[in-house]
């Protein structure tokens, strides 16, 4: 089944250059930018259900963004299921 999940993010110690870096990063593995809210993404996947689909969406973002010293704050949301927030260090 396809799922939408919405991925709200802060990031906190990245400097301007690697935050672009890591949008383009991001936008190349499937996460859409919403142009309306900074920091906001839709993130479309197949998955089993909704839970599996914000699994997937936490992996990807995580995956890309592990590479950057920064603190990172997600919520993320699909369909009807519980909000999950996660937060993240990742040291150089």
């Amino acid at each position: 089944m396809q799922y939408k999940v919405l991925v709200v993010a802060e990031f906190k110690g990245l400097n301007e250059d690697s935050l672009a870096e890591a949008i383009g990063r991001l936008e190349e593995h499937g996460m859409e930018k919403i142009p309306t809210l900074s920091s906001t993404w839709e993130f479309s996947c197949e998955a089993e259900d909704e839970t599996d689909a914000k699994d997937n969406a936490i992996q990807t973002f995580i995956n890309v963004v592990r590479t950057y010293p920064c603190e990172l704050g997600l919520v993320v949301q699909a369909g009807t299921s519980q909000i999950l927030r996660r937060k993240k260090k990742f040291e150089a």
